[in-house]
Order: structure tokens, then sequence, then C-alpha cells
């Protein structure tokens, strides 16, 4: 059998156009590149320093291609550094920064469109200016996708105030992403890694079932959303999320109508679990179709082989690695 064709729907790049730009303009709109005393350099937002420091590799596309060569990626998706949100920014200054990464995503991905694809940040802390910077996004600079946090500040994705945005997802068609972000982490948290390998599996679960329990997809029944790092714990913990929605007590009851089975097809995940068993969970419980490759590239826990990942797992159909590798991101992505 050939070997198929393989997309990487969960990858970061922060290019040196952004950086320019950045130091630019960046100050005004209150984002600046700051070098700390360990010789780090960082990006501050809104006066909250990026979680690590801007390693060489976000921006480094000869490396970037190379890895993918080696790793058998055809075509990865390019999304931002979800520590660059600033959704505590002004309005004004938060589309700024969207705008600057999508403008730089957006270059990269047309220059090498059977390499690349753009994923787009938008400003949450205003809904309306979010849908707008989303439409501006996909329909003129060509973007698949968009990535947002898992929380804005410290509301859940599902109040009512965010409507304007998940309408326009839902009409634009574009698969929305959730990422967690590393920012403004309790010193009990960072050590010992913890915000990352705890902290952004429990970030994604909140906010999923934040979405389940909030009614979300009975608002918007066409919406899919991807769950990076394996969804986190939403595969595992299902059971124990939809019971919640029978027996919470009246103050903490959602807004959903439905069992959460109902609402499965509305969620994706991708494969960047590190662990065969989990994985094989994942693939049981869910099914192929719902399930994208993803390396997390370039980050310390990325996978570094994500294709081999999915092909080693020999229990897999052919059919289901095809899916994984290409088929369900190149749909979620509206690629051929």
């Amino acid at each position: 059998m050939a070997k198929p064709r393989c997309l990487d729907i969960h990858a970061h790049h922060v290019g040196q156009a952004l950086v320019d730009r950045i130091n630019a303009e960046g100050e005004r709109h209150g984002v600046k590149i700051v070098k700390g005393e360990d010789g780090a350099t960082r990006i501050s937002v809104g006066g909250r320093l990026t979680g690590m420091p801007l390693i060489p590799p976000l921006n480094d596309e000869a490396a970037r291609l190379k890895w993918m060569d080696e790793a058998g990626i055809d075509v990865q998706l390019l999304a931002g550094w979800m520590d660059l949100a600033g959704y505590h920014l002004p309005t004004e200054a938060g589309q700024w920064l969207a705008r600057a990464q999508n403008e730089t995503l957006a270059d990269m991905a047309a220059r090498r469109p059977d390499r690349y694809a753009a994923a787009a940040a938008v400003p949450l802390q205003d809904a309306t200016v979010a849908a707008a910077e989303l439409r501006h996004a996909v329909k003129v600079l060509g973007h698949r996708a968009v990535q947002i946090g898992a929380r804005v500040e410290e509301e859940g994705l599902d109040a009512p105030q965010y409507d304007a945005f998940w309408a326009a997802a839902q009409e634009l068609n574009v698969p929305v992403i959730i990422h967690p972000a590393d920012l403004a982490v309790p010193p009990r948290i960072r050590r010992l890694f913890l915000h990352i390998l705890v902290g952004n599996p429990s970030e994604t679960t909140f906010a999923a079932a934040a979405l389940l329990l909030g009614g979300m997809f009975d608002r918007f029944p066409q919406l899919r959303v991807l769950l990076v790092h394996g969804g986190g714990c939403v595969p595992y913990q299902f059971g124990r999320i939809d019971r919640g929605r029978i027996t919470a007590p009246p103050f903490a009851k959602g807004a959903v109508k439905n069992p959460l089975g109902q609402y499965a097809d509305n969620l994706y995940y991708d494969t960047v679990l590190h662990d065969d068993a989990a994985f094989r969970y994942l693939v049981e419980r869910v099914g192929s179709k719902q399930i994208a490759l993803g390396s997390d590239y370039p980050f310390p826990l990325r996978d570094p082989d994500p294709v081999k990942f999915i092909n080693k797992n020999n229990y897999l159909k052919d059919t289901e690695r095809q899916d994984m590798c290409w088929n369900t991101g190149a749909a979620l992505l509206g690629l051929k």
C-alpha cells in the first residue's frame, strides 16, 4: 500500500516577520520583545511574559520543513502561539495582535500552499470584533481554521457574550481549535512542568465540558471543535461529565438539552498523547474519523514522530490510518 498523505493539524509558528512587526509597532499596543536576566527572549503581552522563551524553532522555516520531510508530514496547519492570545488586552490592542499574527501566517501559507495552511487568532475579549476578525482572516487572508484559548481570562467559552464568535465560526464552516495558554500560572502549578503536563489537559477538559454542558452545540449544531492533546481528560471522563448533566444541583445546572453523546460528532481530537494504550482507547471511543494527526511542533512536549506513532499501532486498519493521517484533518480544513 502507498504511503498515505499526512497532515499535521497541531503546530505553532511565530515568524520573524511577526517579531519585526512587534518591535516596530507593538509597544503602543502593550506588546514588546523583552530579554530577561537569564538572557532568554520572551514576549510581554499586556505585562504578562510568555511562559517559555521565544525558542528558535518557532521561526526557523528551514528547520520546520526539514523536520516535516523527515517525519513524513506533507502539510502542516500553522497556528500562532497561544501565549500571544492577549485576551486581557484592550480590544483594539487585541485586534492588532490577532491581525499581525493572521497576516504573517497567511503570507507564509500563500508562499507555500503545498506545505502549509493557516489558523487564525481572534480577540475574544470582544466577540463581535473577534467575529469580524475571523471573517477577514477566512475570506480575505485564506485561513482555514481558528485557534482560541481554553477560556477568556476566568470566563468559560460557553458564556453567551461569545455567541457572536461561535456564530461566525459556524457560518464560515471553519473548525475551532481549543488550545490552552501558558500565562499568569502560579508557582504551585508551574513547578515540575505541571502547568504543561497536567494543566494543559485540564484546561482543555474544562473548556470542552463547558461547551457541552453549556448547550453550545444546541445553539450552534454545525460547530466543529478540535481538542488538542488527545482531548485532555474528555474521552476518559465523558460519562462523568454527562452524569453531571443529570445530577448537578439546580444552581449549577447547564443549558444542554440532550445526553452528551448526541454531540460527540461535534468534537475532534488530535493524536498528541505519547501513550499507545491511551491512543488505542481514543480510537475505540470516538473512531478514526474524529481524530487528526498532530505534533505540537516545535515545543518540548511535541510528538517527535507523529506518523510513526500512528503507524506502529498494528491493530489499526489501513483506512483508520488514512483517516487520522489525512482524511479527518483535510475534511476539517477543506483541503483536497
